[in-house]
């Protein structure tokens, strides 16, 4: 029986991005089978080689991000580099750039230019602030986005703002050009047209948070019944070992967890019904908190979990491939990589019915130059001398 064929197989990417917003997008559509080239520069290449934990100059946050990759390495502010950038794209089916508004035009590779060479192309710019008004030309970083987005603003610790703990707004982008990447791709496959998708960070996640973060900013009218946000007080629940995530919504949860746990609470009528914990939102967590707090979270999980309520522990970050939820779906993996060694990663996580979606380790800078030198057409005479005037490195 032939293994069916992964839904973007045939698909060529070229990427010109570093860190997280551009490679998470593109590792992204190497997971659905696309063929994933990374365009580096000849000097320190992708910054995110360098972030946290590393062995021998990788570290894994560069390797989780950019799995089923190649990586060819060019100095394209020289004609030998801009030639061989040039024989990518007019090669490829989806052109991803994350600079600056105006770069790629200013190097010669923005849209107009690389549509007259490949009209089909699928181009995605993907920025910070996007193309217009008064922050477009300003640098950006997921600690601006947060603050800017509301995303920092429901986060309250101590009724004080903070950041999520996670380059959320940068994988926020990352995911969106990826969604408005393949949706361009099926445009493309009615009507034969490429497309210049634009994609930037603020807006990505404004779209993200606005329905539930902005629930309080929607209704306009005078007359409107305000209720406070549910998530300014989401909340942890402190047992005597630990901490639990309970989410009882409905009011059968609420019903049901009183039977459980603490049969008085059930007593306070303003708890049974969700409009009456939406009105009294604090006090309804506070007595959450004072339900589980002689409790094991082993004994609440077990508890809850048995009379339907939602439930679960909070584990610390190294003890969550040992879940056995988690263990048993093969969620996580664990594969040699040839730099750094044994690595635990996710391995996509859409599933394709017969389609085993198992990528190339993520390259070292230009570690396929000479490949993908290859496939274009360049001799072994020709990429040696690129290789040593260093306007093409190799790994």
């Amino acid at each position: 029986m032939t293994e069916p064929e992964a839904p973007l197989a045939g698909i060529r990417v070229l990427e010109l991005g570093q860190m997280i917003a551009v490679p998470a997008a593109t590792h992204v559509l190497a997971g659905y089978g696309a063929e994933v080239i990374k365009v580096e520069d000849t000097a320190a290449g992708d910054g995110l080689r360098y972030y946290g934990s590393q062995k021998n100059g990788m570290s894994g946050w560069f390797v989780n991000a950019n799995w089923g990759k190649r990586s060819i390495a060019l100095d394209i502010k020289t004609p030998a580099g801009q030639s061989v950038l040039w024989s990518l794209i007019e090669r490829a089916d989806v052109f991803v750039e994350g600079f600056r508004t105006g770069v790629m035009a200013r190097l010669g590779f923005g849209y107009e230019a690389v549509a007259k060479r490949n009209p089909t192309i699928v181009y995605c710019s993907s920025s910070g602030f996007g193309p217009t008004g008064p922050y477009a030309d300003q640098p950006v970083y997921d600690p601006l986005i947060q603050g800017l987005s509301g995303w920092a603003g429901i986060q309250l610790q101590d009724d004080k703002p903070t950041l999520v703990r996670a380059m959320v707004a940068d994988k926020i982008g990352a995911y969106t050009n990826a969604q408005a990447i393949m949706a361009a791709l099926i445009r493309r496959g009615r009507t034969g047209e490429g497309s210049h998708v634009q994609v930037n960070m603020l807006e990505a996640n404004l779209a993200f948070v606005w329905s539930d973060v902005m629930m309080d900013c929607s209704l306009l009218d005078a007359d409107v019944h305000h209720l406070p946000n549910v998530l300014g007080a989401y909340r942890l629940y402190t047992c005597n070992d630990g901490l639990v995530a309970i989410a009882p919504g409905a009011d059968r949860h609420w019903q049901s967890m009183c039977e459980a746990l603490a049969p008085e609470a059930y007593e306070d009528e303003r708890f049974h019904t969700f409009a009456g914990r939406g009105e009294h939102n604090r006090e309804w967590m506070d007595t959450i908190d004072r339900m589980v707090s002689s409790w094991p979270v082993a004994t609440v999980v077990e508890k809850l979990r048995a009379a339907e309520v939602p439930v679960a522990p909070v584990l610390n970050p190294h003890d969550v491939h040992a879940d056995p939820h988690i263990r048993a779906t093969g969620m996580l993996r664990e594969t040699e990589h040839p730099v750094t060694g044994r690595i635990r990663h996710p391995r996509p996580a859409s599933h394709f019915l017969g389609v085993d979606a198992r990528l190339r380790p993520a390259p070292r800078q230009g570690e396929q130059s000479r490949e993908i030198l290859e496939e274009l057409g360049y001799d072994s005479n020709s990429i040696d001398a690129l290789l040593a005037a260093g306007q093409v490195q190799g790994a």
